[in-house]
Order: C-alpha cells, then structure tokens, then sequence
C-alpha cells in the first residue's frame, strides 16, 4: 500500500484515478479548492473511508500543497484550469500551478518515486493530416491551454534534470465517460432527440478514448520503470471521424432517427464571446471559450498511442460503443438527480425567461431606433414587435434550454431569417434605411448577416435566466 497525493481528484478523470487507486489499497489524498464540487467524490468517502482525505489549497499559490504531500509516494497532478477566458488564467493555473507544486514536492519528498503529470494532446497541437501523429512528433500547441500544458511539461522536464524528481507525461485525447460534463452536455440531448450535431462541413478526425482505460495507462506507467522520464499518448487504437463518433453515441443510446444537423464554424467565436461574458456576471464555468473554439475549429485532432504499446503492451479495452453506454447510464442518471433538486416550477422559469427575452428585446429595438437602422410601417407597430421578441424568442428559449447554445443560436437565427423574408417579400412592415443596412439589396445576404446578432437573443435569454436561478440559490 502506497500514500499517493492527487491534484485535481474531484475532476472528471481525477475521480476515476482516485477510485482506481482506493480500489488497489492504497492510500489516497486529494487538493481540492475552497469552491471545489465535490459531488463526484462522495461516494469515496463512504466506500473507503479512512483511507481516503482532503486537503483544501490552491495551485497557484501553493497554499495547502506540502499539507497534503506528507509522506507522499506517488504524486499525480491532474490539476489546471480547463476553460479560461485569458492566457494569464491558463499560465497562472497550469505553468506556475505546476511549478509550485514541484518546488513543495522537492522540500517535502526527497523519496518521491513517480511523479506523474497529466498534459493533454493540446499541448502536441492538432495533427496536420487525418493521419495520427505519435510521441516523436514536435510539440506545436495552437491554444492557449495547450501552450500553458507544453509549458508545464518543460517544468516536469527541467525539475527532472535539475532537482532528480522521477516524472512521467500522460497526454489524454478526447476523454469520455462516467461523470464527463462538456461532451455530454453539449451532444447527449441532442442526439437523444434524434439529431446528429456536426461542426462544419469538412470531414473531421479525432481521437478519442474512454476514462477507465486512460487511468489504467496512468498507473501503468506511474509504477514502471520503463515509464521513467517519458511522455504518452492515452487514446484509442485508430482515429474516428466526428460522423462516427457521433454514430457511436446513437448506436449506444439505440436510436433509429438520425437527422444531420451541420453547424457553420463561424458561430462558435461568436457564442463563446456571449458565453464569457455570462460567466463573468455569475461567476460560473463558461460553457464555451474563445480558445475552445479555437481548437474545435481545427480539422484534425488524430493522435496514436505508440510509446505505450512499445513500453507497456498498452492498448485500450472499451470500445466505443461500450463505454458510451456506460457514460449516457451516467448522464441519465445526473439528469434525474439534478431536475429533482434544482428544477424550479415550470411557471416561475417561464415567468421569468418571458421577461428577460421581452426585455432584450426592447433594448435591441431601442439600439436600433437610435441608430435610425430601419423605420416602421406604422410607428406603432415597434411595440407588438417587442412582445413577439418576448413571445417567439421566450418560448424557443425556454423549450431548447436543456440543448446547448449551438442550437439555441440556430434556432434563434432561422426564426429572424424567415421573419425578415417574409417582410421583404409580403408585409413591409418595416423598411431599412441607406445606412447601413439598406445597402444590402440582396435580402437573401442581409437576412444571414443580421441573424448572428439576433440568433443569439435565445443564448442570451437562457444565460441571464440561469445565471439570475443560481445566485437566487445561492443567497437562499
């Protein structure tokens, strides 16, 4: 039985490790932070009791790291941010996170026998072709979380040379499972609802691999010799395509309909911008970044894990199909828990979501009356216009809240863009002026350009509406 100290335990992958390791008698200590969920861990506790414990700290400022290190074996830092807004966010979390604790590793265990550092296939950058790249490849991050993640490895490397600290390097593709929250939330309804969600037009190629067998290569090489002193892709034997993947969810959910439902790339900038920026008012972990975006935007994110299966005859053991099966139990699962507690009557959400989507609407209508865009045919006819903002947006809001903002914006822009044709063919209900948008003579051009604005009244609505349901918990 080892003592073995676990950044990041609370997280996705750093629940599963944490069980892993419980489950082979050891001893595990976690850092969470002060504001850390928790939800994904207590069942440990109950199951493993005093062989499981907390210490509260912070990477960035090392605050509770050498409480938690005492007599520690094995070190794995899966710790950092994941969806920041600024690259000084992702370097203060990851680079100095990741320096800090080394410098308290060196003072407080000369003995260390693995210190194990959890990257991503961020920090090696995108593959240039749908061919996978492998561990010999240079590293060419294109994001700022994955510039932060090579960064850190170098300081893994450099305390290796320096100091004598044994590290390894796990670089995970696209990870899914029990308890994952991004990919699940974002594709799981929609797909459930008979959709398949694809970004963009071109073929797209990823890498993916389920949680259990990326923890399984974690330990492996943790505890091996061979491991010392080198980096690993954790992924599945051959890259899929975003078709097959999404495919692979609709055969584990066991779904017949599957209708394609392409998204231009250009919208997701323009919803992580609003994502921010909600955020920032709530407080919340953003549902979308610019710098997600970024890297989603790319064609090919294609890795092989070759090392491993040199060094430890490594290869994944759950197919698509069946670890799916395992992640979407879990999603149903978490759906039902979270409705049961945090689900508010249908009335007082509806109330509310009618009033921010009318308000939102008067203020775009104001915007545009200052700015003498258009003129209405009559004048009065501003004012049933701003209640069929509340009345047409309020509602899609309200029936998409639960399917993610992509299609909250689609929806959203293809409702304005069949109300603009419709005035520029039959109604003429309003009329744009020179400037700007009168130049636009094609209504076609106009239609699509003014629909990115207000396709994301939807997205916003149900931002406000959210944001304004938590703090309301908060406080009570």
């Amino acid at each position: 039985m080892a003592r073995i100290f676990v950044t990041g335990v609370n997280g996705f992958i750093g629940s599963h490790l944490a069980e892993q390791l419980l489950a082979r008698q050891h001893e595990v200590v976690g850092l969470v932070r002060p504001t850390g969920d928790l939800r994904s861990i207590v069942p440990l506790f109950e199951r493993y009791g005093g062989r499981f414990r907390l210490v509260v700290g912070d990477l960035r400022t090392g605050a509770g790291l050498e409480a938690g290190l005492l007599g520690a074996e094995y070190v794995y830092h899966l710790g950092g941010m994941l969806m920041g807004v600024s690259e000084d966010e992702f370097r203060g979390s990851i680079v100095t996170g990741t320096r800090n604790l080394l410098d308290a590793v060196v003072r407080t265990c000369p003995g260390i026998k693995r210190f194990l550092y959890v990257s991503s296939q961020a920090a090696a950058g995108p593959s240039p072709t749908a061919a996978p790249i492998d561990e010999t490849a240079t590293l060419a991050p294109m994001s700022w979380y994955g510039k932060s993640k090579r960064d850190a490895e170098l300081v893994v490397k450099e305390f290796g040379d320096t100091k004598g600290v044994p590290w390894t390097v796990i670089r995970p593709v696209g990870v899914y499972g029990e308890r994952e929250r991004d990919i699940s939330g974002g594709t799981f309804g929609l797909v459930r609802a008979g959709l398949q969600p694809r970004l963009g037009f071109a073929t797209k190629t990823i890498s993916m691999v389920y949680v259990g067998d990326v923890v399984d290569l974690m330990i492996t090489a943790a505890e091996s010799s061979k491991g010392l002193h080198k980096a690993y892709f954790a992924a599945d034997q051959k890259p899929i395509t975003q078709v097959e993947f999404l495919k692979g969810i609709a055969d584990a959910m066991g779904k017949k309909v599957r209708i394609p439902l392409p998204t231009p790339q250009f919208i997701l900038p323009v919803v992580a911008v609003v994502a921010e920026t909600i955020s920032a008012f709530d407080r919340g972990r953003p549902r979308l970044t610019r710098d997600k975006a970024r890297e989603a935007r790319r064609q090919h994110w294609a890795a092989a894990p070759v090392a491993a299966q040199r060094d430890f005859g490594w290869q994944p053991k759950t197919s698509l199909v069946q670890g799916m099966r395992r992640a979407i139990g879990d999603w149903r699962t978490r759906r039902e828990i979270e409705t049961r507690v945090t689900d508010e009557p249908l009335r007082a959400r509806a109330t509310r979501t009618y009033l921010i989507a009318t308000a939102l609407g008067a203020v775009t209508e104001i915007l545009a009356h200052i700015g003498k865009w258009y003129e209405f045919h009559p004048e009065w006819l501003i004012y049933p216009v701003i209640a069929a903002y509340g009345l047409v947006f309020g509602t899609w809001a309200l029936v998409s809240a639960r399917w993610g903002p992509v299609i909250q914006f689609l929806g959203g822009a293809l409702m304005f863009i069949a109300a603009e044709l419709s005035n520029h063919y039959w109604f003429h209900f309003w009329e744009f002026a020179p400037e700007p948008f009168g130049r636009l003579q094609v209504p076609w051009g106009r239609a699509l350009l003014l629909s990115i604005p207000i396709g994301l009244l939807p997205v916003v609505t149900n931002m406000i509406s959210s944001a304004v349901y938590r703090r309301r918990l908060r406080i009570g």
